[in-house]
């Protein structure tokens, strides 16, 4: 049976397409345009954003730390405090609430608010958890009978970012200059990339400590996850393909990563839960592979030219990653590496199997043969300067939405 939608006195949070129903109730840190005040913990709700600084303050809720500038002090209590704090809010925000005028107090329009980067990263991982992704990238490097290793089947495979890199959405990102291998000239230069890309990823953020030398069980790892993301993963191809080999991508990923502003909870996505898909290779016990699970979200990518033409160039689903965002936390953990509140990590590139839903431009034009046509009737390889990349993600029940706000970013010289 469907859940229903929970309804609020905020009459904007009653509309099915909405992305901030009394369901989501998501995590974020704002200010107020126009105002010199310090940012504020808030969530949102229909057209409005709760500020929970100011609630915290009044007695409305309890006091979890949402005097902070960022949320990891709230975050690192745990899923106890987290579910504490939804159920009084969806009390306090619900069609009968007996709060409400006081509520209202600490309502702002959406609109008059800008979102700030909500926690503190304290470190970055990326892992490479798609197969349809994982599949074509080879093919496009190593050739159309390219397959994946056996390991790939095995282990969600990661490399460690950098946290340093990691930007609120609306921050533009510069194009990097690197070392790039001229395969016509045969010559190495040092020079701005020629095939700046993005990565279409969902984000996990960690909320609890972990110490060095604990492993963990599914619930455990499961308990960790404050909550989910969209995540640009901006890639410069042509310095990848030089620093690659033998240890994995480095500068090629470090210049920037976009993240949406609104940590979206586990509660808010529990109704879109769904079975991981079947595997190739039975993975060992300590992944517990039968409590695994993937998330139903429709992701989209728009690409907005200067001129301001926009074109939605992927349409795809999280529920085409292979390993769960639980398996990638234990799988972290399990050779006894520590893990801190404010962990960022991403989990690889998300890919449908057909043209039209690929996660990134290398995939979109095959390795830059194959263009895309926008609707300008400009064409595409790979992103050029003044692009804007916007990612969007929404999970939608018969009565409802849970959004997550957009992720975006614009490519500057």
């Amino acid at each position: 049976m469907s859940p229903e939608l929970i309804k609020s006195f905020v009459d904007t949070a009653n509309n099915r397409e909405c992305d901030f129903p009394l369901n989501n109730l998501p995590f974020g840190v704002c200010f107020e345009k126009g105002k010199k005040q310090k940012c504020f913990s808030a969530t949102a709700i229909g057209d409005q954003v709760l500020n929970l600084t100011r609630a915290e303050e009044l007695g409305l809720i309890p006091r979890l730390g949402f005097k902070s500038v960022l949320l990891n002090s709230f975050m690192s209590k745990g899923p106890s405090a987290r579910r504490e704090i939804r159920r009084v809010l969806q009390d306090l925000l619900s069609d009968n609430s007996k709060k409400r005028s006081k509520v209202e107090t600490c309502l702002i329009p959406l609109e008059n608010c800008y979102n700030a980067k909500a926690f503190n990263v304290s470190e970055y991982t990326d892992f490479y958890s798609c197969k349809n992704h994982a599949l074509n990238a080879s093919k496009i490097i190593r050739g159309e009978d390219a397959e994946l290793s056996d390991n790939w089947y095995n282990l969600p495979v990661a490399y460690n970012g950098r946290a340093s890199s990691v930007q609120i959405t609306g921050s533009d990102i510069r194009r990097p200059a690197g070392q790039i291998f001229d395969q016509d000239s045969g010559a190495l230069k040092f020079e701005p990339t020629r095939k700046l890309d993005f990565e279409l990823e969902m984000g996990t953020v960690i909320g609890c400590n972990l110490p060095v030398g604990k492993i963990l069980d599914f619930e455990e790892a499961e308990n960790l996850i404050f909550g989910y993301v969209l995540l640009n993963d901006w890639s410069a191809r042509d310095m990848q393909a030089w620093e690659y080999q033998p240890l994995g991508p480095f500068l090629s990923k470090s210049f920037g990563t976009s993240i949406s502003p609104w940590i979206i909870t586990p509660e808010a996505l529990e109704p879109f839960k769904r079975k991981a898909p079947e595997r190739k290779l039975p993975l060992l016990p300590h992944f517990e592979d039968d409590k695994a699970f993937v998330f139903d979200i429709n992701l989209k990518v728009t690409l907005i030219e200067h001129a301001g033409s926009e074109t939605d160039i992927s349409k795809t689903n999280s529920k085409e990653l292979y390993y769960s965002p639980v398996q990638q936390v234990i799988h972290h953990a399990s050779a006894g590496c520590g893990i801190s509140t404010g962990d960022l990590m991403g989990s690889g590139t998300i890919s449908g199997t057909e043209q039209g839903s690929f996660g990134c431009m290398l995939e979109l034009s095959w390795g830059g043969k194959d263009k895309i046509v926008l609707s300008s009737g400009k064409k595409r390889d790979f992103l050029e300067d003044n692009d804007t990349i916007v990612l969007k993600g929404i999970a939608r029940e018969n009565e409802f939405t849970v959004g997550f706000g957009s992720c975006s970013g614009r490519i500057i010289k």
